[in-house]
């Protein structure tokens, strides 16, 4: 089977002038396509090739013209292309050269370009949320993994408000998955009790009272806790506590501090078998004499420390409580009224009222070793002391003293 030479250039699918070596459009070399034997065509492609022939005359006596060949440089390749199918033709059972239109490349539109920056913005902002939650953070989709937690039992107790506060244990990690503010470049978990043994109900919260001593000396205050303290009398109450400290910091490293920053404070290190014995309530036994109002009266011993029930003492102050021993020898009833009015405490030349008294206003006929305790706040470093009752307005001369040192 003879294949019939192209009519048409196969570069740009223009129609082919035979007087011409190349294409008139795209000038693509034509003389190998037009050297083939026109004798070994069929008959009827013979008479179509004699009829194209008087076209390619007329094309090319268009061609020869020169605005001719302008206007035709300026139609474009599609158009002619199209324009040449009109005269295309195909032997039965024979194939035809296609005619290949070159495409253009299509550019981006605006809504295109749309799609794929939101494409982009979603592949980013799922690598972003993926990365955040393998570091860590509390996002859907991850599971979050307590990171190991290292345990020092500490097992140390110390007076706070007339409240006996316990360092359990502490604890450090990574991050706490139960701490909604837990860092996680490193974290101190304290694990406390508070028992009340007083007569009153005491609250407090250790976002005000607790602190890290770091050591740079600088402190770190509480990132959580789990309650407030409101303790009732004879109850016990846990509470963890949360501090915010890098984990190349050991916990031996740490204090903690008990205490405002307008309160008498205590300091704990974080370690086993650590003393806090100086914080403990100190008594010291006396037997200081007086008389007055008629009764005896024995100063039989005096409590320094740093709180009382409910109350924690002022900086650099400390509470002395006073334990009183009263005899009633009188045939009456002896109604010496509140100790607020008459008791005081002197300490160089100033002087103390009482903070807190459970000594009575008024002793029976007979009564003995009758007992009550009254509370003075004082600075730290005083030791020397002189319990003054003083004369009411009633009974001017009535007035009586003793003194005391304590450690």
């Amino acid at each position: 089977m003879t294949q019939a030479p192209p009519r048409f250039c196969p570069q740009c699918g223009a129609p082919i002038v035979t007087n011409f070596n190349v294409c008139a459009t795209c000038g693509l070399p034509l003389e190998g396509l037009l050297s083939q034997d026109q004798s070994t065509l069929p008959e009827q492609y013979r008479h179509d090739q004699e009829s194209l022939t008087e076209n390619d005359q007329h094309i090319s006596q268009e061609a020869s013209d020169p605005k001719r060949v302008d206007e035709l440089d300026r139609v474009p390749t599609v158009q002619l292309a199209q324009q040449s199918k009109k005269n295309s033709f195909t032997i039965k059972g024979e194939q035809a050269y296609p005619n290949s239109v070159p495409q253009n490349k299509r550019q981006l539109g605006r809504r295109e370009l749309l799609v794929l920056l939101m494409l982009l913005l979603f592949v980013l902002g799922a690598i972003v949320y993926a990365f955040a939650g393998f570091l860590g953070l509390a996002l859907p989709g991850f599971a979050n993994i307590q990171p190991s937690i290292k345990t020092m039992a500490i097992n140390a107790s110390v007076p706070y408000a007339g409240v006996n506060i316990t360092i359990l244990n502490a604890q450090q990690s990574q991050k706490f998955l139960t701490d909604p503010n837990s860092s996680s470049d490193g974290m101190v978990r304290l694990n406390l009790q508070a028992a009340n043994s007083t007569g009153v109900h005491v609250v407090w919260s250790y976002a005000t009272i607790a602190r890290l001593l770091m050591p740079n000396k600088s402190l770190v205050g509480p990132t959580y806790e789990n309650s407030i303290v409101a303790i009732a009398p004879g109850a016990l109450q846990k509470s963890v506590v949360d501090f915010a400290v890098p984990m190349n910091i050991s916990l031996s490293q740490l204090t903690l501090v008990l205490g405002a920053q307008n309160e008498a404070e205590m300091f704990i290190p974080l370690m086993q078998n650590v003393d806090v014995s100086k914080y403990q309530p100190k008594t010291t036994k006396l037997n200081g004499q007086m008389l007055y109002f008629g009764l005896n009266w024995t100063l039989t011993d005096a409590t320094s420390g740093l709180s009382i029930q409910g109350q924690q003492a002022a900086k650099r102050m400390r509470f002395v409580t006073l334990m009183l021993k009263v005899d009633n020898t009188l045939s009456q009833i002896a109604i010496t009224g509140s100790p607020y009015e008459y008791m005081r405490l002197q300490y160089g030349n100033r002087f103390a009222l009482p903070e807190q008294s459970t000594i009575p206003v008024a002793f029976q006929i007979g009564a003995v070793g009758v007992t009550g305790t009254a509370s003075f706040q004082v600075p730290q470093q005083i030791s020397s002391f002189t319990l003054i009752l003083v004369s009411q307005k009633d009974d001017n001369g009535d007035q009586s003293s003793t003194g005391f040192h304590l450690p």
